[in-house]
């Protein structure tokens, strides 16, 4: 499984097994190790060897001699030593093997260049290694202080050495079979400090620990290197127990940390396991160990630079290298640390913002409460700069503005028409989130910059679902942090716009639902009224029909009766005639009831029909000038209607009122006329203080056949003939009455369009 770091996430990957494979093959691509070392690996394997066959080996290569004099005159022995053969038994036969083998692997890679062209700094690298073969050497050499040195599994100091100076040969081969490639290793390291070995798995599908050892196989190095090469980055409770060098491998991993610990070199790595002192007992050495290794250390690592043809290194310039790579690392850690704080702050500010948004609002708030509220929470986050938010509401084809407080001024808000925004409406989502004020349609930028009271600098999109629904603007620039915080802040401004949104056009919906049901309603108990007045108006039809032949039978015989001469018969006979003519008089209001003549209409003055109605009742002396009152507000107004049947309309009306007013000791009627605010129709209202009606009769007054006189004193006619005629003149009538209070009637009919009174 391959770890792959990016950002500050990982994410596990299935390496392939055949790309695997393909890039462990290039190892074979790379140089061999020189003929001496080779010959020397073979010789100091082979039983039949003698100590002047190695010797031989060392003296063809003048170079390696001088080396090797060099590594034995820096052994305390006490003497001085110039020759060959006396170094080589001096050293021994596997501290020279691998002391050759180190200055031949360094001479293979180490080219004289600081960084190759994939930006891995060798110099560093070779400087580090070189460190961690020291400290392994000094390791090695206390553990064998305190053990009995005869102990096969103690590493000796040499090996040691070795295996701590090759154990990250995996890096050079990666970087010089796949410099690109690795260039990318390199800048995914140096970005985000952590682990090289992690950016080679997500890169290559294999790190630098197993192209290190299949480079040690095949150079066929002794297996202690091999194992240490592959294993030096496991934590030591994590190693594989079934290994041949378990001490070897428990050593270096201790000196790579403590290395890396004291930032030495080039290690790649930056993450810092704080296991020494527990790795440095588990070797059976005492938690002082460290201190000391750290000592002696850059005194080493000087001496063996000059062996491996290293540039010159001295302990000072070691202490100084480590010391300022830490004060690097500190100073970079504070700035992180410092930028981490900003950040914090900034988020803490957005979450207080965040919280003002969400706590100052209700279940459904409007969209004006939602953009206050936006605006004060940006506020939060952005300090004192200017701005404005705007919200774009389909529902109430409304554009809403809420500017924030400024010096001098106080928040504002306005509304602009739906317009001003269509064009953002038509726009394609292109993702951007700040978008320039250009993108704004011109007339709703003027509309802000009256609001913001100074030309917006930025416009930041407020979108639920890649639809607009809002914006926020700003007159002056923001910071990083600030920009990241009002994108958290645009979306739950968005969420809130859709529940304003939501609000809105639910509100709507039970307003139209409600009207829709009042509408029903009305249209039911109108149907329900139609239905029954035509049913009346047939049932009266009929009747009149079949009464009218028998009445004029009754009034024909009555008459030639009247007409005999017997004054005993006579009046009889004319009482009969008189109510047959009732009866029939009845009957033809039954008839016009039921089939009104259809209307004739005319435009004509309302104002000159009431002053002739009103003239009329006064001739009937059933009420006195200031009895009847006549207020007219618009005397030029002209209806659209049958005059006569209007004229028959206001007599029922009139008729009715005098009825109710025929007890009172100071009647009073009052007819006024207006124009209605449409100037479509007129209203004519008629007011009476008479005995008013109930409740109960208020609800029928208008219904065929009800009366609520006593017996003999209406047919119950009047008012629902006078609606009757109100109606299919295109008009209505409307009552208003309060017990003892008196009845208000309204008629309401349509003005005509064109004419004048003649």
């Amino acid at each position: 499984m391959t770890t792959i770091t990016s950002g500050h996430s990982t994410k596990s990957v299935t390496p392939d097994p055949a790309q695997v494979e393909l890039i462990l093959s290039q190892v074979e691509s790379l140089p061999t190790l020189p003929a001496v070392a080779m010959r020397l690996l073979e010789c100091t394997t082979d039983e039949k060897s003698s100590a002047r066959d190695v010797i031989d080996l060392v003296e063809s290569d003048p170079s390696l001699s001088a080396k090797i004099l060099s590594v034995a005159n820096r052994a305390d022995t006490g003497t001085a030593v110039d020759a060959v053969d006396r170094a080589v038994v001096l050293l021994g036969f596997d501290a020279v093997r691998n002391l050759v083998l180190s200055i031949q692997v360094f001479e293979t890679f180490a080219h004289r260049v600081e960084k190759t062209s994939s930006g891995f700094d060798r110099v560093g690298f070779w400087k580090h290694s070189l460190a961690v073969g020291c400290a392994a050497r000094l390791l090695a050499e206390m553990k064998q202080a305190v053990e009995a040195p005869s102990d096969a599994s103690i590493p000796k100091p040499e090996e040691a050495f070795i295996c701590g100076l090759l154990h990250d040969l995996g890096k050079v081969v990666l970087d010089a079979c796949f410099p690109q490639s690795y260039a990318r290793v390199i800048d995914k390291v140096e970005a985000w400090r952590g682990c090289i070995a992690d950016e080679e798995r997500a890169i290559f599908g294999v790190d630098h620990t197993l192209a290190g050892r299949r480079l040690a196989l095949y150079w066929k190095l002794p297996a202690m290197i091999a194992e240490c090469i592959w294993l030096h980055h496991h934590a030591p409770e994590s190693t594989p127990t079934r290994i041949a060098y378990p001490a070897h491998v428990a050593i270096v991993q201790v000196a790579d940390r403590l290395v890396r610990q004291m930032r030495i070199g080039y290690s790649g790595n930056y993450q810092f396991q704080d296991y020494g002192v527990e790795a440095v007992a588990s070797l059976g050495l005492s938690d002082e160990v460290l201190g000391r290794v750290t000592s002696a250390l850059p005194d080493m690592i000087e001496a063996r630079a000059e062996m491996l043809g290293l540039e010159r290194v001295t302990s000072k310039m070691v202490y100084q290298e480590t010391l300022t790579q830490a004060n690097a690392e500190l100073a970079r850690v504070n700035a992180i640390l410092a930028s981490t704080n900003r950040r914090l702050k900034q988020r803490s500010h957005c979450f207080d913002a965040l919280c003002a948004l969400n706590g100052g609002l209700g279940q459904e708030p409007s969209h004006e409460e939602v953009l206050r509220a936006a605006v004060r929470a940006v506020r939060l986050v952005t300090a004192d700069i200017p701005m404005a938010a705007v919200g774009i509401s389909l529902s109430r084809s409304l554009v809403i503005g809420t500017a924030s407080e400024r010096v001098g001024k106080k928040a504002c808000q306005e509304v602009f028409p739906l317009a001003l925004a269509e064009k953002l409406l038509d726009e394609a989502d292109t993702g951007e989130v700040v978008l320039p004020i250009s993108r704004l349609p011109g007339s709703l930028a003027d509309r802000l910059t009256d609001l913001l009271g100074m030309p917006p600098a930025r416009c930041w999109s407020i979108r639920d679902r890649s639809k607009w629904v809002g914006a926020l603007v700003t007159s002056g620039e923001t910071t990083v942090d600030v920009d990241e915080s009002i994108r958290v802040l645009l979306a739950s401004i968005a969420s809130w716009l859709k529940v304003a949104e939501a609000g809105s056009v639910a509100r709507q919906l039970n307003e139209e639902l409600a009207e829709m049901n009042r509408r029903f309603v009305d249209s039911r108990n109108e149907v329900a009224r139609i239905r029954s007045l035509a049913m009346v108006g047939e049932m009266a039809a009929g009747a009149a029909h079949e009464l009218n032949n028998p009445l004029a039978v009754i009034s024909g015989r009555a008459q030639l009766i009247a007409r005999s001469g017997h004054e005993d018969v006579c009046r009889p006979a004319e009482v009969v005639v008189e109510n047959a003519h009732r009866a029939s008089v009845i009957v033809n209001e039954l008839m016009d009831f039921a089939k009104p003549a259809p209307p004739q209409a005319s435009e004509w003055s309302i104002a000159k029909l009431l002053g002739e109605v009103r003239r009329s009742w006064l001739e009937k002396n059933v009420l006195t000038e200031n009895q009847f009152r006549l207020d007219l507000s618009d005397d030029t107004v002209k209806v659209c209607a049958d005059e006569s049947q209007m004229r028959m309309l206001f007599d029922e009306v009139i008729r009715n009122a005098v009825e109710a007013m025929r007890d009172h000791s100071a009647a009073l009627l009052i007819v006024n006329c207006r124009t209605d605010v449409t100037d479509d129709r007129v209203v004519i209202r008629i007011e009476d203080n008479g005995c008013g009606m109930t409740p109960d009769v208020l609800e029928r007054a208008t219904d065929p056949f009800f009366s609520h006189r006593p017996a003999g004193r209406g047919r119950g006619l009047g008012l629902s003939r006078a609606a009757r005629y109100a109606e299919i003149n295109g008009g209505r009538i409307r009552l208003s009455s309060r017990a003892g209070e008196g009845t208000t009637v309204l008629v309401e009919l349509p003005v005509a369009v064109s004419g004048d009174v003649a």
